[in-house]
């Protein structure tokens, strides 16, 4: 985990060096998210209209004597981040797929061998492209263009998708995803908020509470934005998915005592899904489930 902050770290501080307006490419726009798989437990999408400062602490957390103005200045590249996580107790599996702003005639100057970056070549089966990997300790990057970064799991596959997409028609613009169709638009309608969703959100529930909830739950959803009147916190709201009607009373309970729940409002769907908003929850918790 230690290895992947500090790659994250050094990928944004390289952005320091690069400036400059972004390069629209030719021919088919590609949405970033259409790059992430279906195979991660935990997906976020972390626009920087919703919180500067999560991106800013990224950085300065995990280098030392940077200034909050070089912190900003990083920020400032990154638009949106679209993020899938596989997490157990001693292992972290990212790919993440960024809306960024970076001159691709730079990168070339600032990740180098010099630097502690490894540079192979990668051309997908039957294209006539060829796209440049970097590696830093284990982990690959990636620029197909000047509006996207790649990195993490699978960096070939996600690489060769692009280049599929990125040939279509221009006036193609239907979306080609891998994530559920209810998941995609859930994950893309992150504007103002950061939005995530956890397929396996036992350990997700456990990391936001501190206690071992055995809830039966398919899955959680839900968003969050910084409280406009206590910065340190956030305003959670929770979408959960129970398997019944059983599970989902027994839920509440636990989801009551757990959190508190005296200043959130409730709402009963159907017969499995309980909705939470309002939570006040210190951004630390957070953080840990965002593994910063």
């Amino acid at each position: 985990m230690k290895k992947l902050k500090t790659f994250l770290v050094l990928l944004l501080l390289s952005l320091i060096l690069l400036a400059g307006c972004k390069t629209l490419p030719a021919g088919r726009i590609v949405d970033p998210i259409e790059l992430l798989d279906n195979n991660s437990a935990f997906y976020i999408a972390i626009p920087k209209a919703a919180d500067t400062v999560l991106i800013e602490r990224m950085i300065q957390n995990n280098v030392k004597n940077l200034s909050e103005s070089d912190a900003k200045l990083i920020s400032s590249k990154v638009n949106k981040i679209y993020c899938g996580l596989n997490r157990s107790r001693n292992f972290l599996e990212v790919q993440a797929s960024i809306d960024s702003s970076i001159p691709l005639s730079l990168i070339p100057k600032v990740m180098t061998k010099k630097n502690g970056w490894q540079v192979s070549k990668y051309s997908p089966e039957s294209s006539t492209s060829e796209y440049t990997v970097y590696n830093y300790e284990n982990i690959d990057i990636t620029f197909p263009n000047s509006s996207i970064t790649c990195l993490g799991r699978d960096i070939e596959t996600m690489l060769s998708k692009y280049d599929t997409l990125s040939n279509m028609p221009a006036e193609n613009v239907e979306l080609y995803s891998d994530l559920p169709d209810e998941l995609l638009t859930y994950l893309k309608g992150a504007e103002d908020e950061i939005r995530f969703y956890a397929g396996k959100p036992q350990s997700f529930l456990t990391i936001l509470t501190g206690a071992n909830l055995d809830l039966r739950l398919i899955d959680v959803k839900g968003s969050f934005i910084t409280d406009p009147k206590h910065e340190n916190q956030y305003l959670l709201d929770l979408d959960f998915n129970f398997k019944n009607d059983k599970f989902r009373k027994a839920g509440k309970a636990l989801l009551t005592l757990a959190f508190g729940l005296t200043n959130s409002q409730e709402e009963e769907i159907g017969f499995s899904e309980l909705k939470i908003s309002g939570i006040r929850i210190d951004k630390k918790q957070l953080y840990k489930i965002l593994v910063l």
